[in-house]
């Protein structure tokens, strides 16, 4: 359920919203530390606070046991606010101490010969900064399940993750959080926030990041950060199953994961789409294309037809 799940549309969110829109510092730190000038206005549009979560749905393709696998992902992205203290979703989302961030939320059911893998992976990260804050993962399929956790505060991470392999079973790795907070970024929420990249620029960035690799995996896999580099190819025109769309080409270069040293990402151009992530391929032979864009609370509402 996302923040305002419980909370139709009132006066008090409508106010919020414009407060937002009048008073938001304009020296507000950019993600992955893109200059305050390019800032992309996507994060502080009023309609993240209607009570529905953006719905992106793509065609999917993910390699499990040697093939190809294609099946539908999910992609739900809202506002909600956090517990600080048991980091999940606050109770009453006025309290002044919870916290504000994105929730994106990564849904893939994927069919194979004897039995449907079940991947969930949500990242959490402040909507001010777009700094991670936590990221959950967890894949169940009919011979067992694995979960992992990583929780940032106060400049700590905390990584937990278990795995029912032989050989793997339970770690818990504590670390100090390396470089500046904005460049310490998860794999999993760069289809969320390379979306503030500042395309515009005169003179795009290429941009350094402490990545932690892809955790959307049923073994276990590496809980600290390795090097890696963002550069923008370029605009391009693309077709997906959502029609032709321009779009902005991403190139992130990483250390080895699931058989690939680079991913890459398009996200739309259009500024009314909120440069939402349009086309997608990276490690572990997964693909996503774009198919349908819309709204849903699907914590409450049935699926929107067509």
């Amino acid at each position: 359920m996302s923040k305002l799940d419980s909370h139709p549309v009132a006066v008090g969110v409508v106010l919020t919203a414009l407060l937002y829109l009048i008073f938001w510092p304009n020296t507000h730190n950019v993600v992955l530390g893109a200059s305050n000038a390019t800032r992309q206005d996507w994060r502080t549009d009023p309609v993240w606070y209607q009570g529905k979560a953006e719905w992106a749905l793509y065609d999917a393709v993910r390699t499990i046991y040697g093939k190809p696998r294609h099946y539908e992902a999910t992609i739900f992205t809202n506002k909600q606010y956090m517990d600080p203290v048991t980091t999940t979703k606050a109770a009453d989302w006025r309290d002044p101490n919870a916290i504000e961030v994105f929730k994106h939320n990564v849904s893939e059911m994927i069919p194979t010969d004897n039995y449907t893998y079940r991947f969930l992976t949500t990242c959490f990260v402040h909507t001010d900064t777009l700094e991670l804050y936590k990221l959950v993962a967890s894949s169940q399929e009919d011979c067992g399940a694995t979960y992992k956790q990583f929780i940032v505060a106060d400049g700590q991470v905390e990584a937990r993750s278990y795995s029912y392999f032989p050989d793997e079973g339970e770690s818990h790795t504590p670390y100090r959080r390396p470089g500046q907070p904005r460049n310490f970024a998860f794999h999993d929420a760069l289809t969320l926030t390379l979306r503030d990249y500042p395309f515009d620029a005169d003179e795009p960035p290429v941009m350094k990041l402490k990545l932690i690799a892809d955790q959307t995996n049923n073994h276990a896999t590496p809980q600290g950060p390795e090097e890696a580099t963002v550069r923008l190819v370029g605009r391009e025109s693309i077709t997906v199953p959502y029609g032709t769309i321009d779009a902005h080409h991403l190139v992130v270069e990483h250390t080895e994961q699931g058989g690939t040293t680079s991913s890459e990402y398009w996200f739309a151009a259009d500024e009314a789409m909120r440069h939402v992530l349009v086309k997608y391929q990276g490690p572990y032979g997964v693909k996503y294309e774009l198919k349908r864009l819309d709204w849903w609370a699907y914590w409450s509402e049935p699926r929107p037809e067509e």
